[in-house]
């Protein structure tokens, strides 16, 4: 500690400047790191919904060593007048929501091209976004358009004894999207690989 002051009191004026400024630079350095890690660690949402956060540690859809909280429920930090306000956001954030409009946009933020695809060559479900996810999408002549939401509510936090990540047949059969296709001998049209009948067909009882 002496040599530190010792050499301290010998520095010209610059070089003390220049200490101080190195120094005041890896503090704020430090605090903003610090403060970025606790504000966007799962560690601190669990201490408001200690319900959740084990549900999306074991997330098949989104693994938990890729994608956290943070990833799907910060805000967009928005430029305001006061630069310090918008620094500080940006660095440190600190607005989440879980509002639909708000985690549909951070889907598509990862997934952008996936409104437009057609290809089908999927590991279970047999399915074309393009076709449900366009505006023109016309059931019982009604104007309807699906949102990633309505087939991937379960994405990360699946309270089912089966976690998954995909959708459920008892979503794609209600109302009217899929009413006429529900028949035990139409697996094929959905599916690759041939399902458990019984099993599928009871949750929709």
């Amino acid at each position: 500690m002496n040599f530190i002051i010792n050499r301290l009191k010998n520095m010209s004026k610059e070089g003390l400047l220049g200490f101080i400024l190195l120094a005041v630079i890896l503090g704020v350095a430090g605090f903003v790191t610090i403060a970025r890690t606790v504000n966007t660690s799962p560690s601190q949402c669990a201490t408001c919904h200690p319900d959740l956060v084990p549900l999306w540690a074991s997330s098949q859809g989104h693994p938990s060593d890729k994608v956290t909280c943070y990833h799907c429920h910060t805000k967009d930090v928005e430029v305001e007048i006061n630069l310090l306000t918008y620094v500080r956001d940006l660095a440190i954030p600190e607005r989440y929501s879980s509002d639909r409009e708000h985690i549909e946009a951070r889907c598509l933020g990862c997934h952008e091209g996936i409104p437009t695809a057609e290809a089908e060559h999927k590991q279970f479900i047999r399915i074309n976004h393009k076709a449900h996810l366009s505006k023109e999408l016309d059931y019982d002549g009604s104007m309807q358009m699906l949102s990633c939401l309505d087939c991937h509510r379960t994405i990360a936090h699946d309270y089912s004894l089966n976690p998954t990540s995909r959708p459920l047949m008892v979503g794609c059969f209600t109302g009217d999207c899929h009413a006429e296709d529900r028949n035990p001998d139409n697996c094929r049209r959905c599916h690759y690989q041939q399902m458990d009948l019984g099993e599928a067909f009871a949750d929709m009882e």
